[in-house]
């Protein structure tokens, strides 16, 4: 996973949790609980920031604390694309890949703040998913190279577009598509490390403040955090568990997670203790720090 830090970005291995059954006759045992918590403590201990899914069902994993980060626009491909179209070339068509892989690389670091990482082996494999799919990869191509790109899946008489880049401010202007059926939320995501994961964020200036984490599965992440941002770093320590430390700040792991990636409101994800002076300085400061918003997940599997 590509994750902005500041001015560059950070590569970090990020689990995927797919395939999550049971089959009937061993249902209502706990089987998943265990498994699943179980998996939450491995990656806590490993150190990774946070871990994602996509869920069949958002109940199943609201009782975990995973909370929405990432939603998507369903559009429908015409038919016919003009205007310098052409679909990726037979599989592993390596120039192909390699041009493609350039291209989206630069357009995703200059419009999201997070994306699985792009290189000519992932646009390789994707191509093998989508024409099992009936799918496939097209190219907008001009005097300069490469311009844009589709991916599309293709049911019946449907061509779904999976992702769409393009290098222009207002791709959708110059690339003609049918219009977005719903916006839907389709990625989950939970902290598994409070300190790897705040140690990503930057903020716009200087920022010093204590937050209180409520998590009633991996109790480390529980405690008040002393936390720093400025532009260039972040420095992460928790406060001793031993001492009383008073803090006008506090957040549960699942606010705090739907925060940083910008699918909560400061003021609805955070509890704030002390005078309306108090309030309002913690939520200043707060807006200062740079919140990994922009988010791109379209793996679909």
């Amino acid at each position: 996973m590509m994750i902005r830090t500041g001015d560059s970005f950070s590569c970090r291995e990020i689990n995927y949790i797919v395939g999550v059954a049971t089959k009937a006759e061993y249902r209502h045992r706990g089987c998943m609980d265990r498994l699943l918590k179980e998996a939450l403590q491995d990656m806590y201990g490993k150190g990774h920031p946070f871990t994602f899914l996509m869920p069949a069902d958002p109940e199943i994993y609201y009782p975990y604390q995973f909370a929405y980060i990432y939603s998507r626009a369903e559009r429908c491909m015409p038919r016919r694309l003009n205007g310098g179209f052409r679909l990726c070339g037979s599989l592993g068509s390596g120039t192909d890949l390699r041009h493609l892989a350039d291209f989206a690389r630069n357009c995703l670091e200059r419009d999201y703040d997070m994306f699985i990482r792009r290189d000519e082996a992932y646009f390789g494999l994707m191509e093998k998913e989508l024409k099992a799919q009936r799918g496939g990869i097209y190219l907008k191509e001009g005097t300069n190279g490469i311009e844009g790109y589709y991916l599309y899946t293709q049911e019946g008489e449907k061509r779904e577009v999976q992702e769409a880049v393009f290098s222009g401010e207002e791709p959708w202007e110059d690339c003609p598509m049918g219009r977005a059926e719903t916006v839907k939320p389709v990625i989950m995501a939970r902290i598994a490390d409070v300190r790897a994961m705040l140690s990503l964020l930057r903020a716009e200036e200087e920022v010093r403040l204590d937050i209180s984490v409520a998590d009633p599965i991996l109790t480390g992440n529980c405690g008040v955090w002393e936390c720093f941002f400025s532009e260039k770093r972040a420095e992460i320590a928790k406060k001793d568990a031993r001492r009383k430390h008073p803090c006008g700040l506090a957040v549960s792991i699942e606010a705090l997670t739907a925060w940083i990636f910008g699918y909560g409101e400061t003021e609805a994800c955070f509890r704030f203790a002390g005078t309306a002076g108090e309030k309002k300085e913690l939520q200043n400061k707060l807006y200062k720090i740079k919140r990994l918003g922009r988010v791109l997940l379209n793996e679909i599997v």
